[in-house]
């Protein structure tokens, strides 16, 4: 069937194909225009970035994060304990053990599964209680307290071993026995002041270190906190799951310390000592032995001492009392923290620099040890005097003022007197400080203490007082505000016996691994030499040893080597209480030893100082050693004055 053809003109919105052909004539856009390819460009780059992203994501999680995000999914089903390491052992110079590492169990809870198995834990928890030695109810009440803030805990500490076993037949679900370790010390009193001992981490500790654990303890004193990053170890992990443990990760014991530290000396050193105070009312003093030829520390005793294995298991009210409220501080290590008043101990240093500036030579003499009178300064009559410690006739020389203990010797070289200048305040202020008399020196235990030396200037600031020609004298015998602690009068002496080296005192000679390889050794270090010349400290050598010929350390003549020695006393409440100081070494020449012993307190100088030293050389070198002979002099070569008190 033939269809025509027809276009209507009667709709108004039909488009006519002669008006389609002016299109290309319009000035209107297209009605339709395809679609740019840089869209679809985006679109698949946006496609293989975003599966690129998946692919990558998926690589990370299953391959690379694999290992701890198992463990991160272990811990979501599973309770997770972090072992504490053993401590490193403490050994003294020749391997003896100096701290010990007891085995110690621990009864741990976990909360999840007591949860998880209420009726086992009520069936279980009067039988616990009993193994425990604990009323039901009480232990049941510290479980519930616990459990509020802790999903794992320790209920019990160090087991017994009728406990262990009795834990572990009943094996209770949600209670796990853990080893641990606890520190014991070896001869704890005489070695306190030296290893230190450990306490639970606080607060403050958990936010310096991300290393510790609520469960921890550190450091607290001596070598144990000096030496606590190589001490501490690695901890190690277990998984506790399903009422057994799982995976375990095996804590690392921390490494372990060689000392200088002679345990046969310190020892002798702490008995000699403490024997000789016994009989007194005496309880604080102070004692050090060092190898002059390094700095290495041999043996230090601080009294009262303390028995640092109180700190292992906590202390009690009346321990605690004992220790941190007692007025003697037993805590206080005195050789390294304290400072006093050197006395006398100071004269070979001041001889030293008197010879140095040439303000008497060697054979020069004053009349007499008698006393020394001041004019007034503002110019009257009268003036002050400054007296011996007893009346000495006779000429004296620098050997027989350090042998005698001369105060009027130093008065005059170290101030001054009539036409000869002295020192003066500025140059012993300046020998002292090159010699590091007011500065720390190093050693490796915390909280060590710094000397102080006066001067015109500090007295202005802080006292608002002028410098007087009386406080130079005062300082040139070890008076008046000169200070300084024990550790540097031992490492100063050291210093003239070994030729003019002060050497860092150093207790700890290496760090070795369990396996007793060495990590590090500790080097011997110079800090300074003395700003003496070499022939002005061979001299002092020789004077010092007049003190044991002839002088006031008479008690060592004994002793069958060579001795340089040197007493001494400082005055703490005039009139009435004195320290005792004495310092020595021996043999005279290539010394082995330096010793320096102080007591507190004495009402009179009873040579307590001077007594345990002798006591401490007699035993020393009683051993098989090569030792120098003590030479015959004659009564010419060396005055002869009456025995006297230490000075």
């Amino acid at each position: 069937m033939k269809r025509d053809y027809r276009i209507s003109i009667d709709r108004d919105d039909l488009i006519t194909p002669e008006e389609t052909l002016l299109d290309s004539g319009s000035d209107l856009s297209d009605l339709e225009r395809p679609i740019s390819d840089l869209a679809f460009r985006i679109i698949w780059i946006s496609f293989i970035l975003l599966i690129g992203v998946i692919l990558s994501f998926s690589f990370k999680i299953s391959i690379v994060d694999h290992k701890s995000l198992s463990i991160v999914a272990n811990q979501n089903r599973s309770a997770n304990f972090q072992i504490p390491p053993p401590r490193g052992i403490i050994l003294d110079r020749s391997g003896k053990p100096l701290t010990k590492n007891l085995p110690s169990f621990d009864l741990l809870v976990i909360s999840k599964e007591i949860r998880e198995h209420k009726e086992d834990y009520d069936v279980n928890l009067g039988k616990i209680a009993k193994a425990l030695g604990l009323d039901r109810d009480i232990l049941a009440s510290q479980v519930a307290d616990q459990m509020k803030s802790s999903s794992i805990f320790f209920i019990a500490k160090d087991l017994s071993k009728e406990q262990l076993l009795e834990i572990n037949f009943l094996n209770p679900q949600g209670f796990y026995v853990i080893a641990d370790t606890k520190r014991y010390y070896v001869d704890g009193s005489q070695f306190s002041q030296i290893i230190g001992y450990t306490g639970k981490v606080s607060k403050d500790d958990l936010a310096r270190d991300s290393y510790y654990l609520s469960t921890d303890t550190i450091g607290r004193a001596g070598l144990e906190d000096e030496y606590e990053e190589y001490l501490r170890g690695e901890h190690g992990r277990v998984f506790f799951s399903g009422g057994a443990s799982g995976d375990q990760k095996e804590a690392l014991p921390g490494n372990n310390i060689v000392l200088n530290i002679d345990y046969d000396m310190q020892k002798v050193l702490y008995n000699s000592l403490f024997n000789i105070l016994k009989p007194t009312s005496l309880d604080k003093a102070a004692a050090i032995v060092q190898n002059p030829q390094n700095g290495e520390v041999l043996a230090l005793v601080s009294f009262p001492s303390f028995d640092n294995n109180l700190f292992r298991d906590g202390l009690s009210e009346t321990e605690y009392k004992k220790l941190f409220d007692n007025s003697s501080k037993p805590l206080f290590n005195r050789v390294v923290s304290g400072v006093y008043n050197p006395g006398s101990t100071i004269k070979p240093f001041m001889g030293m620099a008197i010879l140095q500036e040439g303000i008497f030579k060697i054979s020069d003499t004053i009349k007499d040890c008698v006393s020394l009178t001041v004019p007034d300064s503002s110019g009257g009559d009268t003036g002050r005097t400054f007296k011996n410690w007893r009346v000495d006739l006779g000429q004296f020389n620098l050997r027989r003022a350090i042998a005698d203990s001369c105060n009027i010797y130093f008065f005059i070289g170290g101030g001054g007197y009539g036409k000869i200048s002295g020192l003066g305040v500025d140059r012993i202020a300046n020998y002292l400080k090159n010699a590091l008399a007011d500065v720390v020196l190093g050693i490796d235990l915390p909280n060590e203490g710094k000397g102080f030396v006066p001067t015109p200037a500090w007295k202005e600031t802080e006292r608002g007082e002028s410098w007087y020609p009386g406080d130079t004298y005062n300082i040139s015998i070890g008076q008046g505000d000169l200070s300084v602690t024990p550790l540097w009068l031992n490492s100063y002496i050291a210093a003239i016996a070994n030729g003019g080296t002060i050497y860092r005192p150093r207790i700890a000679n290496r760090i070795v691994d369990g396996k007793n390889n060495t990590l590090k050794i500790f080097k011997t270090e110079v800090l300074k030499k003395l700003p003496f010349r070499e022939d002005i400290i061979d001299e002092m050598r020789r004077d010092m040893e007049e003190t044991v010929i002839s002088g006031t350390a008479k008690l060592l003549q004994d002793i069958p080597v060579r001795v340089g020695a040197k007493t001494g006393t400082s005055e703490i409440v005039k009139g009435k209480r004195i320290n005792s100081l004495f310092t020595a070494f021996a043999p005279l020449n290539n010394a082995e030893i330096v010793v320096t012993v102080l007591t507190e307190g004495s009402s009179s100088n009873e040579g307590y100082a001077t007594r345990t030293v002798n006591e401490f050389m007699k035993w020393y070198f009683s051993k098989d050693k090569v030792l120098d002979v003590v030479p015959s002099i004659s009564p010419a070569e060396s005055p002869e004055p009456s025995i006297s008190p230490a000075l």
